[in-house]
């Protein structure tokens, strides 16, 4: 059995006690799953989006967040299985369209990630994730694309969403672009205060930026 197969029917749930079971619906378990993976805890996230999926397995929200947590956990090839599940159920999904291509983009293929970015933002009205998303693939090309215009485009149509600025900005880390990412992390972090990967991310942020001096 591979690491993920449990992802498949939601499984890894524990029966409790006589008396003592709780019901939950798949908002329920979506809800705690977007909390798990703003805040880091990945794998988490992971088990409450199968449990949604298999309370509903058309919802949107649940396919992109497995696919996500598994980018995040740098699981590629499982992204990549999950996005085209998630794509046989949704097919037109803009969301699972930029998702794919993202996994796509860090895999090295390019050409297909353009193209299938290029068909989710072709949809009407793009969400500010597939904005974010669009951008992040652009940013993983070699060389990278105008990811900027894409992130201001996801901000703008984010309003008080901190998340968007967040993975804007640790997008901006992993590239090194320590600049450019303090402005989107000081952002999530006034908007979610609470949020220690917000703080943990602006920490990675501030070495990048100061480390040279340091070092002198």
């Amino acid at each position: 059995m591979g690491r993920f197969d449990w992802l498949e029917l939601g499984r890894e749930t524990k029966d409790l006690p006589l008396g003592r079971q709780e019901t939950f619906d798949a908002g329920d378990f979506l809800q705690k799953a977007d909390r798990d993976f703003r805040q880091g805890a990945y794998e988490s996230a992971l088990r409450q989006y199968a449990k949604a999926l298999r309370e509903d397995p058309g919802l949107e929200d649940a396919w992109l967040g497995q696919v996500l947590s598994l980018i995040e956990l740098r699981e590629l090839h499982e992204a990549r299985t999950w996005a085209n599940k998630g794509l046989e159920s949704i097919p037109d999904s803009p969301k699972l369209l930029c998702a794919k291509a993202l996994v796509l983009a860090m895999m090295g293929d390019f050409s297909d990630a353009v193209a299938l970015a290029e068909r989710a933002i072709s949809k009407r009205q793009p969400p500010p994730f597939v904005w974010l998303l669009r951008g992040l693939v652009l940013l993983n090309l070699e060389p990278p694309g105008n990811a900027a215009f894409c992130f201001a485009k996801a901000v703008e149509s984010a309003g008080d969403d901190p998340s968007v600025a967040l993975r804007i900005g640790m997008a901006y880390v992993e590239k090194g672009d320590f600049a450019r990412a303090k402005s989107h992390l000081d952002r999530a972090v006034q908007k979610d205060s609470a949020n220690p990967l917000a703080w943990h991310a602006l920490g990675r942020c501030f070495e990048g930026l100061y480390a040279p001096t340091r070092a002198a």
